[in-house]
């Protein structure tokens, strides 16, 4: 994650700081000094956009979006294809799940699905690098602007929901999962941490990946920011462990995320806790004000 203090400066000069990550809250309270400043409201979505449907409604848009491949063990990642996602990581680890699925099960009944430009100009070319690992049978590309209710199906259709990257500063995608009562596999990293791990429970609502490495990147306009990544081969066996707890156990996991993204990221509370800060703000600006003369902003 990105280091605050390089913002000290800014941050001293607003009256409050609104966190949609916990990570976030964590850093900036202890840049600031000031825990009546800073507030941790998570992102959330509205609950009525992704819900969980029947077992019969799942059936029916298996058979229409997977046809013969509609009992498949199916693995969905939804993101764009850019460098901080891994999609052609993602690929590698799918590759090396269905060579052991196939030792296992003298078979390779898995598709990955992939919401996301194969081709996007910013990524890596996606069909090329399945070809070349020669899975390409076992993936398929939703390469198409897609509305909440057709986005809602994939989630449902799923037996797992993938987020492997290596620097995240909420992701929205497995949280939208969670709200279908999909489980979930991503990397302990940024806004993601408090998605996988229940605070209070220490409870994982799928499974939660420890990074292997954390490297200090960065640009320019960015000079540092921590980037966590985890080995193609932890993720591989996490999808396998997935694979053979079985349906039912899957959908325990899956129905226990529901539970707990309807309790802990509200959208109703959200909405809420905004407009507490905002009118507290106002109210206490006139009190609280302290002009700070900036000199200089790096």
């Amino acid at each position: 994650f990105f280091f605050p203090q390089r913002y000290k400066l800014k941050y001293d000069c607003v009256d409050t700081i609104n966190c949609i990550s916990e990570l976030t809250y964590k850093l900036c309270n202890e840049v600031t000094g000031n825990k009546d400043k800073v507030s941790y409201i998570p992102h959330t979505v509205p609950n009525e956009i992704f819900t969980q449907l029947t077992d019969k409604e799942i059936l029916f848009h298996k058979e229409k979006i997977l046809g013969s491949h509609k009992d498949n063990f199916i693995c969905t990642w939804v993101n764009r294809n850019i460098r901080r996602k891994r999609p052609a990581d993602v690929l590698k680890a799918w590759q090396m799940f269905l060579f052991e699925l196939e030792d296992k099960t003298k078979n390779k009944n898995a598709v990955l699905i992939m919401h996301t430009d194969p081709y996007d100009n910013a990524g890596t070319n996606l069909i090329e690098v399945a070809k070349n690992l020669k899975i390409l049978e076992n993936v398929r590309f939703s390469d198409q602007e897609a509305s909440f209710d057709k986005i809602n199906i994939l989630y449902n259709i799923s037996d797992i929901v993938l987020n492997i990257s290596q620097a995240e500063g909420f992701g929205l995608t497995t949280l939208e999962a969670m709200h279908t009562a999909t489980p979930i596999i991503a990397t302990l990293t940024g806004g993601l941490t408090r998605q996988l791990i229940n605070k209070e429970t220490l409870e994982v609502n799928g499974i939660a990946l420890k990074p292997d490495v954390t490297t200090i990147s960065g640009t320019q306009s960015i000079p540092y920011i921590n980037e966590d990544f985890v080995s193609v081969e932890k993720v591989s066996k996490s999808i396998m462990q997935m694979y053979m707890l079985g349906h039912k156990k899957r959908k325990e996991i899956g129905l226990r995320a529901k539970k707990y993204v309807n309790k802990n990221f509200s959208y109703n509370k959200m909405i809420r806790l905004w407009d507490d800060s905002i009118n507290n703000t106002i109210c206490l600006w006139k009190e609280n004000y302290n002009r700070i003369r900036v000199e200089e902003i790096i």
